[in-house]
């Protein structure tokens, strides 16, 4: 660089002409390429966007349809729900039960409801408070849940009623779960200060109801039944326990009266053997045998009464097991096996105390084979010893769904064969004593 000359190089300036500026040749070039480049995704996305948007509010119309779909859910199922227990309401049961009605027609299959009510409620209410009461409740429809099978529903039919329906379960079925039920309520409730029990009615389709309404109805009275025999028990609806019991004059109250139960007596001779003569021909036979053998005349006359009340506990048993056409196999037989104490628990009013010991002893055997507890000799009462002799021989001589009568000479012999054995041998004598002596004619129609 020569002194006060110009600094730029020779090089520069010869590259250049007089007026021309030099200039970085990349920086323009530079900054087009980039803004071109940035343009880039925009211009690919640009087409896409609507579609996003459209995707947007697509995803916020679908979150909006199942929160509205969540609430119709939840307003839907607190109308099909009983707010206190969780179960499902009446409402509920009954559209459900009309389903499986449908299905179980189509298939042939059974289906039973059981109803439950609690025994006098209103008095936890009274003592306790409803808080206690709403407990109560709560613990019931627990057990319903706990017992109840996966196919099974539950519901709270009422303030202090509940129903199950069971699928594929005819009456006998039903039957047992009720009592199941039933027991666990004892033990639920075995520390409460106020004592909480619960009457059961069983119905089953098609013999009581071919409808839910039908149905429930059905089992309902059966529940009335029980109540009206002294509540804390279970009973398998009939056409003819339900006649009795509507009948004027029975108590409303839930107080077992002895017509009630006579009355009783009869309807279930009706459904178990075509007639009502079955259990009055048992009373007679054993006023023989107790007269014959020297009671007085007052445990004669109970002895009469238990031989017409003596088959009281098959309102606990299934039309199938009674009316069946031959021979009861080991499960029926099992069935048939607890209405003795069917029997007992029906009769458990205290002024019945004679009769229930007596009658849930009568298939006991003087060789120990006999049912329920399997008794021998003196420890089964001789009332019931009487009263195995007078049923023995009235269901020899009359004719039966399974087989016609086997005759009185036949009878006779078939008492003398099992006595010592399934008969008390004093007894037997004593009745063919009285049968020899034509007494039996004398008898009077209770």
């Amino acid at each position: 660089m020569r002194p006060g000359g110009n600094s730029t190089p020779m090089w520069s300036r010869r590259s250049c002409g007089p007026s021309e500026v030099w200039s970085n040749p990349f920086k323009g070039g530079r900054k087009s390429v980039d803004k071109k480049r940035e343009m880039e995704p925009a211009v690919i996305l640009a087409p896409f966007l609507p579609y996003a948007c459209a995707i947007a509010l697509a995803g916020l119309a679908l979150h909006q349809r199942r929160r509205i779909a969540g609430l119709r859910a939840r307003i839907s199922d607190a109308a099909r729900t009983d707010p206190l227990t969780g179960l499902l309401n009446r409402r509920a049961l009954e559209e459900m039960l009309d389903m499986e009605l449908d299905r179980s027609k189509r298939a042939g299959r059974p289906l039973s409801v059981i109803v439950g009510d609690l025994d006098s409620f209103s008095a936890v209410n009274e003592r306790q408070g409803h808080a206690a009461g709403d407990t109560a409740l709560q613990l019931v429809a627990g057990d319903c849940l706990k017992w109840k099978r996966r196919i099974d529903q539950v519901a709270r039919i009422g303030g202090e009623e509940f129903a199950l329906m069971l699928p594929e379960t005819d009456e006998r079925g039903a039957f047992i779960v009720a009592e199941r039920l039933r027991r666990a309520t004892h033990r639920t409730f075995s520390d409460a200060a106020v004592r909480v029990t619960i009457s059961f009615g069983v119905a089953s389709s098609p013999m009581h109801g071919t409808d839910a309404i039908g149905l429930l109805r059905a089992a309902d009275r059966a529940v009335a039944a029980a109540k009206e025999l002294g509540s804390d028990r279970t009973v398998i609806y009939s056409d003819e326990v339900a006649r009795t019991l509507a009948q004027p004059g029975t108590q409303a109250d839930g107080q077992l009266q002895l017509a009630t139960v006579i009355a009783l007596a009869e309807a279930l001779d009706i459904r178990d053997t075509g007639t009502g003569q079955h259990s009055h021909a048992v009373g007679r036979y054993a006023e023989l045998m107790a007269r014959e053998l020297g009671l007085d005349e007052e445990q004669v006359e109970r002895v009469r009464l238990a031989g017409v009340l003596h088959d009281i506990g098959k309102i606990g048993i299934s039309d199938g097991v009674l009316s069946k056409p031959g021979p009861l196999d080991a499960e029926e037989w099992q069935e048939m096996y607890t209405h003795p104490e069917i029997a007992a628990r029906l009769l458990s009013r205290p002024e019945f105390d004679d009769l229930r010991a007596w009658i849930l002893a009568h298939h006991e055997r003087p060789d120990g084979v006999g049912y329920p507890y399997g008794l021998s000799g003196d420890e089964i009462p001789l009332e019931a010893r009487i009263l195995a002799v007078a049923d023995a021989y009235e269901a020899m001589t009359a004719d039966r769904v399974y087989r016609p009568s086997l005759g009185a000479e036949t009878a006779r012999a078939e008492l003398k064969a099992g006595a010592g054995t399934q008969f008390d041998s004093q007894v037997v004598s004593a009745f063919v004593r009285a049968l020899d002596a034509g007494r039996a004619r004398a008898l009077r129609v209770a």
